[in-house]
This record gives structure tokens, C-alpha cells and sequence, in this order.
């Protein structure tokens, strides 16, 4: 069952991806989705898990330059970043970390 899972949060990342290792939405280990626009707390919320960690940078969207919270989680083998902006998910990038890991030991 987790393993069935694991294999449909990595089809939905994968399917809603906008770029190499960007996406709209994630779904959680519970089956919630979070998607861009959603609250920090309903972030929180849904996922219900300690981030790995978070540091804060600035966001530049067009003329406007924010204060950006980045949360990273981990869930089974793929990494997230969670991009908070003004309250709100504004961006989410994954990394698959076998994939990263592969790459290291065969260069």
C-alpha cells in the first residue's frame, strides 16, 4: 500500500511538472494535494510533517522583491522545496534523490 502510494506522489509530481523539477502540486503522504496558491497553514496542515529545513531569501517576481521562505521535505525519494511568499505556496520544485545519487557515483 505504501509503496502503491510513494509511486502516485511521484506520477503527480511528475505529471503536472512545468519545468525539469518544477510542479503545480504534490500530493502528500496522506493523499492531500498542495498546490501553488494554497496557504502556509494549509500547507502545514496537509502535510503534517516537520520540514528538513527552511531558510529565508528574497523572492524577485517582475519589479517586486519579496521575502521568500524556502521549506524542504523529504518524503520517501524525492526532495521538495516549497517556496512560501507572502503567505502563500508560489513555488514547488522536486528532486529525485536516487536519480542524484546515481549521477554522482557513475561520473
Amino acid at each position: 500500500m505504501l509503496k502503491q502510494l510513494l509511486a502516485c506522489i511521484l506520477l503527480t509530481a511528475m505529471s503536472f511538472a512545468h519545468a525539469a523539477n518544477e510542479t503545480s502540486s504534490i500530493r502528500t503522504p496522506e493523499g492531500q494535494l498542495i498546490s501553488l496558491g494554497d496557504t502556509f497553514t494549509d500547507m502545514q496542515n496537509r502535510l503534517k510533517l516537520s520540514p528538513n529545513s527552511m531558510i529565508t531569501r528574497e523572492f524577485k517576481d517582475g519589479e517586486n522583491l519579496d521575502l521568500a521562505m524556502d521549506y524542504k521535505y523529504e518524503i520517501e525519494n524525492m526532495m521538495y522545496t516549497i517556496t512560501i511568499v507572502n503567505d502563500h505556496v508560489k513555488k514547488i520544485e522536486w528532486l529525485n534523490t536516487d536519480q542524484e545519487i546515481k549521477a554522482e557515483i557513475t561520473q
